[in-house]
């Protein structure tokens, strides 16, 4: 079969390959969007993880005919145990999942919780079909272990995944940029590891190290633009305060996410509760919370731990720590528990991107973040990237028409001790 996808072009499909795709398990990515609500600012964004799922597979098997050319020996089954934990390696996702997992930590990451492999991978239409080819020992290793270069093709630094979702989601949200088709040159095997190699002649290759750095550019703004648009933060955030609420109150389980598409959630979510509805139709019909209080950078980071990190005798303290700040600063107005929700991203934000293992003259092989002295735009980039960290509040439209954004602003300022950089 030959898939003609709109960022790569003709991908071609072989009898396995679409064995795969046409089982449910597979099929029910068409309906969880790749960026969440990122299409309410940009409207094109509206890509799914099911082609993304399909582009990562041409990327890898890219990435296997450029380590075969450079001499790598890769067997016919090896490489269809790589096309296989391509396609299913985002198999586990729920509607809006990072959100859920990342950020307000409801329920365990995706590719950690054993019940969700269990449910999409190893039982089902999907399940039968890995154990019929004979490969379901050796996908999981792949995606859930250490299978050596073949996870690192997968889930590694700069693999196919980022290969794929960089160009898609650059396409999809209309932002100019692209990297050169000349990385899949640098790929190498070395003691059974892949490996960019950054050497020529004894000399470094200027060329891939430009190559490598459009890479961590582009991975960048993706990540201040999109990513960790205010606006998609906002509109996140509201899905999953509206899940935690129907959670909370026993109208929602994860397990009832399994075969959900994301308008199935919010239709789910509208139907449930009157808290979850207000929250899931700003969403829909985008009446969406704004920023009434914002702090930023390394100064005060450390304040803002206890919402984001659990404690391990505590494992939702986070959460709880969330839920209890958000109370009072409601109910010190005068307002709503819905009316304000805290956004709080991981407190260790790195471009892991920078920690690809590179081979370069003298050195050998060593992870490219160690040249920030010889490549000043490397040290840049993880150094900005730790400053997109953003701690937010956000209020409901009502409650800043009801109470206004300055007095919101001052009771946050109060609860948290800091002042906002907002005004």
């Amino acid at each position: 079969m030959v898939l003609r996808d709109p960022v790569h072009g003709d991908i071609f499909l072989n009898e396995d390959d679409v064995r795969i795709i046409d089982t449910r398990e597979m099929q029910r990515l068409r309906g969880i969007k790749q960026l969440g609500t990122a299409y309410l600012i940009y409207p094109g964004a509206l890509h799914t993880r099911f082609e993304h799922s399909i582009g990562t597979m041409h990327m890898a098997s890219r990435i296997i005919d450029s380590l075969r050319l450079n001499g790598a020996d890769i067997s016919v089954e090896e490489e269809q145990v790589l096309r296989a934990a391509s396609l299913v390696h985002d198999i586990t996702h729920v509607p809006f999942g990072h959100t859920f997992e990342d950020e307000r930590k409801i329920f365990p990451r995706h590719d950690r919780d054993e019940r969700r492999v269990r449910a999409f991978l190893k039982e089902g239409e999907l399940g039968d079909v890995l154990r019929d080819m004979g490969i379901m020992d050796e996908v999981l290793r792949v995606l859930y272990g250490d299978h050596g270069y073949l996870s690192e093709i997968v889930k590694g630094t700069i693999c196919a995944d980022l290969l794929d979702y960089v160009r898609r989601d650059l396409y999809f949200t209309g932002i100019k940029g692209d990297y050169d088709d000349r990385i899949f040159r640098y790929f190498t095997l070395e003691d059974g590891n892949l490996v960019l190699n950054m050497e020529k002649s004894g000399e470094l290759r200027r060329d891939a190290l430009s190559t490598i750095i459009d890479i961590l550019r582009l991975r960048y703004i993706l990540t201040e633009r999109v990513y960790y648009h205010h606006a998609k933060a906002s509109s996140g955030s509201m899905v999953a305060k509206a899940v935690e609420f129907a959670v909370q109150e026993g109208r929602l389980k994860m397990e009832d996410m399994y075969w959900m598409g994301d308008e199935e959630l919010l239709n789910y979510l509208i139907s449930r509760g009157d808290r979850e509805k207000i929250l899931a139709e700003g969403v829909r019909y985008r009446r969406l919370y704004k920023r009434v209080y914002m702090v930023s950078g390394e100064k005060y980071r450390e304040k803002f731990v206890p919402y984001h990190v659990s404690p391990p005798e505590n494992p939702k303290g986070a959460l709880q720590n969330r839920e209890s700040a958000e109370w009072v600063i409601s109910s010190s107005l005068g307002l709503s528990p819905e009316d304000i929700i805290i956004h709080a991203p991981s407190m260790d934000m790195q471009l892991k991107e920078a920690d690809v293992m590179v081979k370069v003259p003298k050195k050998g092989i060593i992870n490219l973040s160690s040249m920030v002295h010889e490549v000043p735009e490397i040290k840049g980039f993880v150094e900005n990237y730790r400053n997109l960290w953003k701690f937010y509040v956000f209020a409901s439209p009502e409650a800043i028409k009801k109470v206004g954004k300055e007095r919101i602003r001052r009771a946050c300022e109060r609860h948290f001790g800091v002042e906002s950089e907002m005004r």
